[in-house]
Order: structure tokens, then C-alpha cells, then sequence
């Protein structure tokens, strides 16, 4: 490793070893999307055992009563969210197996 000094300041900084660019990454990022997608199934699944819907309103049949079970919708959310942050890792790794720096 070999440190580069300006003349004005006494402070090294280091060179980078090694590459941005990590094609294996790209493998990394296909894998998440997967995950994602199957996370958001496992959601859409969940939130529909968590909403039952119950009768229609009296004189008015284009109004449906539903009933929400709590732990089935918060697991649905909860699952989405994590579903949605595995989406964004898989963005960030495939900028970086594609993103190069010119020297």
C-alpha cells in the first residue's frame, strides 16, 4: 500500500486495493429479489387471512363491513417492510457490481 501526500498538509491517505467493480454481486442481488418476491407473497397471503369481511350494510350493498385480525395485518406489514429493504439492498449491490471508477 503506498500513501499519497499532498505538499501542503502532512495527512496520507491511503490507495484503494482492489476493484468497485464485483460481478459476484450481481448473483448476490438476483438473490434478494427472489427473497423479496417471495417475502411479498408470504404478505399478500397473510393479509388475507387477516381480513374476513362480514355482510353488507342495510340499503346500501355497495358497502361491505370488514373484520381485521390485528396480528395477521401487522405481521403483513411487518413482513412487506422487510420484503421492501431487501428490494433496496438488492439495488445497492447491483450498483456495485456494475459501477466502475475511472483512475
Amino acid at each position: 500500500m503506498t500513501d499519497v501526500v499532498t505538499e501542503d498538509t502532512d495527512l496520507a491517505w491511503p490507495d484503494r486495493e482492489g476493484t468497485v467493480n464485483q460481478p459476484r454481486r450481481a448473483i448476490v442481488a438476483v438473490a434478494l429479489v427472489v427473497a423479496a418476491a417471495l417475502l411479498g407473497w408470504l404478505a399478500v397471503w397473510m393479509w388475507g387471512k387477516g381480513v374476513d369481511p362480514i355482510g353488507m350494510v342495510r340499503g346500501r350493498p355497495d358497502l361491505v363491513v370488514d373484520r381485521f385480525h390485528g396480528q395477521w395485518v401487522a405481521g403483513a406489514v411487518a413482513v412487506a417492510v422487510v420484503a421492501l429493504i431487501l428490494v433496496l439492498d438488492a439495488v445497492r449491490q447491483l450498483v456495485l457490481a456494475v459501477r466502475s471508477r475511472s483512475r
